[in-house]
């Protein structure tokens, strides 16, 4: 199963999750947000993508690798790829995108489909991300955004899975077996 069919018709739409994504391995990590990326602009949506520091030329590479026309979108005005602040507290991440995610949806986007770079649940940013992750759907919440936070999980998919639960809307799960997602409406 693809990312667009496990995530159903409304996503983007009628229904804006805070996902988290749980991956095997970092090989993973293009084609799926390529796959989430491409839902969203088939949707009307603007999409945002952040990147680790020193990190933004290897994801646009590897998102188009994997099949993105991400010049094509960025010159449309409907991507955006932008470093994350980590050395700033998690908590004020979201807010400098805030006016530009209200823009780009007063301009008639339906919905902003974001995503942010990979973190290993037995990376020492695991905490940091996670904090980041509730800073983010607090401050999405109310807006027409479908989140998706990406965790590498590995052999450790099911403490992730029960962890990230808690603070997700769903999960979506990529394996070598498909895309599946666990809603938690």
């Amino acid at each position: 199963m693809s990312v667009d069919a496990a995530l159903g018709e409304d996503a983007g739409r009628g229904w804006c999750p805070h996902l988290a994504m749980l991956l095997d391995s970092l090989a993973d990590l293009h084609p799926a947000l390529a796959g989430f990326y491409r839902l969203g602009a088939s949707r009307n949506g603007w999409v945002f993508h952040r990147s680790l520091p020193d990190h933004e030329a290897r994801d646009r590479e590897g998102l188009q690798r994997a099949g993105l026309d991400v010049e094509a979108l960025e010159a449309e005005g409907r991507l955006a790829l932008s470093q994350a602040p980590v050395d700033e507290p998690p908590e004020t991440w979201a807010q400098p995108w805030v006016p530009v995610i209200d823009e780009r949806l007063g301009e008639g986007f339906e919905a902003v489909w974001w995503s942010r770079f990979p973190v290993g649940v037995d990376d020492p940013a695991y905490e940091l991300a996670l904090r980041y992750d509730e800073a983010w759907g607090e401050a999405m919440r109310g807006r027409r955004a479908v989140s998706l936070c990406v965790y590498i999980v590995g052999g450790e998919r099911e403490r992730a899975a029960e962890q990230l639960a808690a603070i997700h809307d769903g999960l979506l799960h990529v394996t070598a077996d498909g895309t599946s997602l666990t809603d938690r409406r």
